[in-house]
């Protein structure tokens, strides 16, 4: 099902909506809703609600009763770089999500539990501004999860199923993988892009790998096989956009070798990656510890030849989520940690990394803010080499970065979030291919506004 033309542009909501509604209606998706719908966008307007604006809330209900779920999300972010990195700038970056779900069950009229036959679920995103931690920052990491190649792409294709007790799901079709596995639920307040997927596969897998906003071709399990025990499985293609190089100087994110998202590849090789997430409860804290692996079987250059490649690749992690204080009236303070290795360093850019962080949930009295401190590295492999200015060449160290945020829930569906972020050695120590110069530590100072509706 293809996107429709007038939601590819910047639409106030309102419109989007009315948009989506005559699509779906054009379609024949949404026959049972065309009597309900503008009669609940009619009331809304009478009884607009800051909480609720236009009664989204309430419309997006009477569409779920008919089978089709819609959401829309919308990333807007500006950052600046008073010093450090290659030279001091300033940047945007925004990203949309529009997502749909239909419930074939409730569109053919059963009256019985959501999703009875599957689920169906198509979304695209609309991704603006330039990244802009490969330059000028020369970052590892990204600044942002949110940063990306602006394109209008799809996203997800996805068809899921679970059983009625819940304890085995399937989904099948282009996914994003980094949604289900490496995932910290404590480590998603913050911004930087490590804490959403970590560096190491960010930076060794083919076009930074089955993550966000590209997805590949994948099915994935989930099984709940004993209390408190839950085993994750996927199997997908490796390369997502198709890239015909591991490394392209002039795309390094290798997204835009397929700008639409609709390039399906199968021609590198297969990625599979496996997590057993158990819960746990110490003296009534409560927590999630995970442990998984990723391997690959398709070539990869080696650091100190890239003109040879070697076939295979592989991964271990472990995450660790936990309640460390419970809410006493400040707040409930939580923490996470996680780590990932591969012992293939002479194909990998990125040998170790970790991140680690505290957020204090509800501080100050504030009902759904945060308040996040993490840090993190990245160790890069043994053969991965700087070039000097005079020609010579010197091993990398360790990249560092910091970030302090809060996140303050003005509405019910926007959050504003003021964030400070400090970059230690990027990318373990290089130099400007422009002036010449080493790189340097950078600040760095962002604000970011997200919506959900």
């Amino acid at each position: 099902m293809p996107v429709p033309v007038c939601l590819m542009g910047r639409w106030s909501v309102l419109r989007s909506v009315l948009c989506l509604h005559r699509f779906l209606f054009r379609s024949g998706a949404a026959f049972a809703l065309s009597g309900t719908v503008f009669a609940g966008l009619a009331q809304a307007e009478d009884r607009f609600s800051i909480d609720d604006p236009f009664g989204w809330n309430e419309l997006k209900q009477k569409w779920a009763k008919a089978g089709v779920g819609v959401s829309v999300s919308d990333a807007e972010e500006v950052w600046g770089i008073p010093r450090g990195g290659a030279r001091p700038s300033e940047h945007y970056i925004g990203a949309t999500t529009v997502d749909l779900t239909l419930d074939p069950a409730r569109l053919a009229g059963m009256s019985t539990a959501d999703g009875a036959w599957g689920t169906f679920e198509i979304s695209a995103m609309d991704i603006r501004g330039k990244p802009f931690s490969n330059y000028p920052l020369y970052a590892f990491n990204q600044t942002s999860t949110s940063e990306a190649d602006p394109n209008l792409r799809l996203y997800e294709l996805a068809y899921n199923w679970h059983s009625r007790d819940n304890r085995f799901s399937l989904r099948i079709g282009k996914l994003d993988l980094s949604s289900d596995f490496m995932v910290s639920d404590t480590a998603q307040n913050f911004l930087n892009g490590s804490f959403g997927w970590p560096m190491l596969p960010s930076n060794n897998l083919y076009d930074q790998g089955p993550a966000s906003p590209v997805a590949s071709p994948a099915v994935r399990i989930n099984i709940a096989f004993a209390k408190k025990w839950l085993l994750r499985l996927a199997v997908s293609d490796d390369n997502a956009t198709g890239a015909r190089r591991f490394t392209n100087p002039t795309d390094p994110w290798n997204q835009n070798q397929d700008p639409s998202g609709t390039k399906f590849w199968f021609g590198t090789g297969t990625f599979v990656i496996g997590e057993l997430d158990r819960d746990v409860s110490f003296f009534g804290h409560e927590g999630t510890w995970k442990a998984g692996f990723f391997a690959d079987t398709g070539p990869f250059p080696l650091q100190a030849d890239p003109s040879v490649n070697r076939r295979g690749n592989w991964a271990v992690y472990m995450t660790l989520d936990h309640t460390l204080v419970k809410n006493t009236g400040e707040g409930t303070l939580k923490g996470f940690v996680r780590w990932d290795y591969t012992g293939l360093s002479d194909r990998n850019q990125i040998a170790a990394s970790l991140d680690a962080g505290i957020v204090l949930v509800d501080p100050f009295h504030r009902k759904g803010d945060s308040l996040g401190l993490g840090f993190g590295y990245a160790a890069p492999g043994r053969y991965v080499t700087a070039q000097r200015p005079d020609g010579s060449s010197k091993s990398l160290v360790n990249e560092y970065h910091i970030e302090l945020t809060y996140t303050w829930q003005a509405l019910s569906w926007l959050s504003v979030q003021p964030d400070m972020q400090g970059l230690i050695n990027p990318s373990g120590g290089v130099y400007d291919t422009i002036s010449g110069r080493k790189v340097q530590d950078a600040l760095i100072f962002g604000l970011h506004l997200g919506m959900s509706l």
